[in-house]
Order: structure tokens, then sequence, then C-alpha cells
């Protein structure tokens, strides 16, 4: 199941990170408001990701107006060190998705099975599966990735693409 890791290592202190984070999260909303803002286009302006930062540690996801259920689910904690801050991310799927998904696959593969993999509908049925999944998470994986990563190290652009690109 997609599941992703990196890190960043920032010069601001623990504090100013944490800071930093704060400006691109909004609270969860209400279920009515939830329910309402389906309908309205997203304030581009506004911050990018709902969820919370608290004392060292951070649980986000993306705040999309369209539906994916492979939407990473983004938690992180961020620890001193010596030259600043280092920020630890882990992104995956929810977890009932997942069950899903391994549900899903496991039926491919048991049709395979049973029929020796002969079946070029077994081929299409898996690749489709995969391809739905690598597809519905990875580039969100990649956007979250360069938001967060643009927002921690603050304004030193030069910075924050090379972590974003090499990690």
């Amino acid at each position: 199941m997609p599941f992703y890791r990196f890190h960043i290592d920032s010069d601001g202190s623990k504090r100013v990170v944490e800071e930093r984070l704060k400006t691109i999260v909004r609270d969860k909303t209400e279920l009515w408001e939830s329910f309402s803002a389906a309908w309205k286009a997203r304030d581009r302006a506004g911050p990018p990701f709902i969820g919370t930062v608290h004392e060292g540690s951070f649980k986000l996801q993306r705040d999309i107006r369209y539906r994916n259920s492979f939407l990473p689910m983004i938690w992180g904690s961020i620890v001193p060190a010596p030259t600043g801050a280092r920020i630890s991310v882990t992104m995956c799927i929810h977890p009932i998705v997942a069950l899903f998904m391994v549900f899903i696959l496991g039926t491919v593969v048991h049709g395979g099975v049973i029929h020796r993999f002969a079946s070029p509908v077994y081929w299409g049925e898996l690749s489709m599966v995969v391809i739905l999944i690598v597809g519905g998470f990875a580039p969100e994986a990649v956007k979250a990735k360069r938001l967060i990563s643009t927002a921690v190290l603050g304004s030193d652009s030069n910075n924050a693409e090379k972590q974003a690109l090499g990690g």
C-alpha cells in the first residue's frame, strides 16, 4: 500500500518550524461547514492543509474540493537538531481504504491463481488496481511534500527546492 516517509532539516528552531507549519494549516471543519464548503471553490489564498500542529507533532490532510480516497494522511514530528530542527513526515492512505484495497487485490490475485495467471483480463484488472492506487496517492504526496518543504524552510526557496527534490 502507498506509504511515503521523508525528513526535512531546517535552520529554524522547533518553535519557529511549528509557527511556519501553522501558517499552512487550518482547523478541521464541523460537519455542516464541511458539507457547505463542498459546493464552493476553495480559497486559493487560504491554508492548503486541514489538521493540527501541536507541541512538536502534526497531523494533516490536504484541503481539496474533489473526492480522492487515496489522499495521503500526513503525520509528522518536529525535533530539535544541532543546526535547528528536523521534521520527520510520514504519509499513507487511510487504513479503511488500505483494507478495502487489500481485499480487492486479494480477490484479483485469487482469480489469477485459479486461472493460472493466463487470462489477459487478470492482468488488466491487476494493472487497473495498481494504477488507481498509485495514481491517486503519488501526485498528492508530491504536492504535500512540496508545500510542507516550502513552508518549513521559510523564505529560502532554493533550499526548499533542493530539500523537496533530494529528500
